[in-house]
């Protein structure tokens, strides 16, 4: 199964996060195989062709990194249960203070902390979206409630074990990882807490819950406040930045356990070396061929001989270079640009590829460009100025049996998540505004200021074990940046 969800990142990047999610488990067929396809129609008035945009520069406006799947609990399953992450935690605790010099429950106190934060992150934000979503106006005191009474439960009984993290076995590193875990929860509780005020505010009920939700920021406030941690101020906000940063951190570190060792490679390199060789090979054959014939016609240490071998080698060279890009050419349609191997503490579980070119339209398949739908003056225009068609190819493998479970907790795939900055493409536009003239009685006309915006189309084959449909984005840009991402609901299901 594959699940894709795109956003803007920031003014000049926009993001795919792409959940593949492993549902082979059966004995003898635990390989899951995915294939994402996306096509990038890019307008040809901004210049990105083969010559301004080359394969190198699409990599480096590429990021991409890899991570598991947070495992799904609701908010109440992460405190209640004997097998809850909260339980988890508190035995790694207790094993700890038993023993600290172990090596495994130092690290498993530390995974621990990790994931019981980031189940927390992950609930907590699910939560809030359902209650946003959520149409009855006549539910939402009940739903705020219930978010708020396991939020501040989570919160109680995690900061409960502060005593048993004071014990005097426990290192002061050891102490600062629990710290550490403190203070992400409660910046989630306010982010979370916050995203549900922004989301409810214009429905007739949010005043009834409001002051709930206000008094659960202002708790955790005080809170912090007590305990010295860095804290936003409105009156100096100089030191805001630090704060921010502090955040970063500390996602950073708290997530790191789900984030995979990858180990990158070129795709078929031991295939292109061999092919390479081939082309060397057969360019030597040549050369050999006319140096031993002009040999025999002309005999040894003659003018012609020597014009013969000069002649030669420049063909050779040239059979060489017309080889390797024959090679090049066939080998870059059957294996892919770069490959990833995808490890969890150390133990290979899959794999990923990546391939990226330009494309004729007459090599794209016609459910995707009937999915482009190009409307008639744009059609018109196409016929003479082409669209550039770019393909971006992805291939993922995963091992169901070793992705599984690991020390508790059911792990059901990874996300991939890849940022494309948009930077090259805006360098040749036109000024992101343009005046418009409307008439005016009194005046005649009258003159306004509009943006210009361009469009960059892109469709999506997603193809996993189960199903095969494709989904179509549309982004909106300027010079000034990224205006809109949005999804265009003529998708389309082929296969299931």
């Amino acid at each position: 199964m594959i699940d894709i969800k795109v956003k803007i990142h920031d003014a000049y990047s926009f993001e795919f996060k792409t959940s593949f999610i492993a549902t082979k488990k059966t004995t003898g067929n635990e390989t899951n195989e995915f294939g994402i396809n996306t096509w990038l129609f890019v307008p040809n008035n901004i210049d990105i062709n083969r010559s301004t945009y080359s394969k190198e520069q699409f990599y480096k406006d590429t990021k991409s990194y890899i991570r598991l799947i947070t495992p799904v609990y609701t908010l109440q399953e992460i405190y209640m249960g004997e097998s809850s992450p909260l339980s988890r935690l508190k035995k790694a605790i207790e094993d700890i203070t038993s023993d600290p010099e172990n090596a495994e429950f130092q690290k498993n106190y530390i995974f621990q902390i990790r994931m019981f934060s980031s189940i927390f992150k992950s609930a907590s934000r699910d939560r809030a979206f359902y209650i946003i979503e959520e149409e009855e106006n006549d539910l939402l005191n009940g739903l705020i409630d219930e978010y708020v009474l396991h939020i501040s439960q989570i919160i109680k009984r995690y900061r409960d074990l502060k005593p048993y993290i004071n014990h005097p076995s426990i290192s002061e590193d050891n102490k600062q990882y629990y710290i550490f875990g403190d203070d992400f929860i409660g910046n989630i509780l306010q982010q979370q807490t916050f995203r549900l005020m922004r989301g409810l505010e214009n429905m007739n009920s949010f005043f009834q819950v409001k002051d709930k939700l206000h008094n659960l920021v202002v708790k955790e406030d005080n809170y912090k406040r007590s305990q010295g941690y860095s804290m936003l101020d409105t009156k100096d906000s100089s030191n805001n930045y630090l704060v921010i940063m502090r955040w970063g951190i500390l996602k950073k570190f708290i997530e790191s356990d789900l984030f995979l060792i990858t180990k990158k490679s070129k795709d078929g390199a031991i295939a292109e070396q061999f092919f390479y060789g081939i082309a060397a090979g057969i360019s030597m054959i040549f050369a050999t061929v006319i140096s031993f014939s002009a040999q025999l016609h002309y005999g040894n240490f003659t003018v012609p001989l020597f014009c013969a071998l000069v002649i030669s080698y420049i063909f050779k060279d040239r059979i060489k270079d017309l080889m390797r890009y024959y090679f090049s050419t066939q080998l870059g349609k059957k294996y892919f640009d770069t490959k990833r191997q995808l490890d969890i503490q150390h133990e290979p579980i899959g794999w990923t590829k990546e391939a990226f070119d330009y494309v004729l339209e007459s090599k794209v398949p016609p459910e995707v460009i009937s999915m482009r739908k190009r409307s008639p003056l744009v059609e018109a225009e196409n016929k003479v100025y082409n669209e550039q068609i770019l393909l971006y190819r992805k291939l993922v493998r995963l091992e169901s049996s070793k992705i599984g479970t690991y020390r508790g907790y059911e792990f059901i795939g990874i996300n991939d998540i890849t940022r494309f900055n948009i930077a090259h493409y805006i360098q040749k536009m036109d000024n992101p505004s343009i005046p418009i003239y409307l008439p005016d009685e009194q005046d005649g006309y009258v003159r306004y200021s509009s943006e210009k915006v361009y469009a960059l189309y892109m469709v999506v084959r997603c193809e996993g074990s189960e199903n095969l449909y494709y989904r179509k984005f549309r982004l909106l840009f300027n010079r000034k940046g990224i205006k809109e991402i949005t999804e265009l609901k003529d998708n389309q299901l082929v296969q299931q």
